[in-house]
């Protein structure tokens, strides 16, 4: 039978940083597993990595990108039994922080209240 010990999890990348999924599965004989973004299977390439070393199965999502979120599957086949685990990736952006003039320009008299204008920008 097959035995996932470490299933997938969710994977929070930055904009392009690659990505990494990963588990754990035992079985005997060892199992084949196939990748798939939705529903489309993938295959090693310039943009996705497909490792299998001993029983960690890995796919890693090189320059992550907002066109890359979504969920991710692994179908996992020994002949005698298979399973599928499940996992998102989701890619966020630096958030930028601007002040709206050099924050050393800024003046105030001690004990009256001032104003600081900030500009923040990113996705989540």
């Amino acid at each position: 039978p097959l035995s996932v010990s470490q299933p997938l999890t969710d994977i929070n990348v930055l904009l392009g940083q690659p990505g990494t999924f990963n588990l754990t599965c035992d079985a005997f004989p060892a199992p084949k597993v196939s990748w798939f973004f939705n529903d489309t299977e993938l295959k090693n390439s310039s943009k996705h990595k497909i490792e299998a070393k001993q029983n960690i199965f890995s796919l890693t999502v090189n320059k992550c990108d907002h066109p890359d979120v979504g969920t991710y599957r692994a179908h996992i086949d020994n002949g005698i039994d298979h399973t599928k685990q499940t996992a998102k990736l989701h890619v966020g952006v630096k958030p930028k922080v601007e002040a709206a003039k050099p924050a050393n320009d800024q003046t105030c008299v001690i004990g009256q209240d001032t104003q600081i204008s900030w500009k923040f920008s990113g996705l989540e």
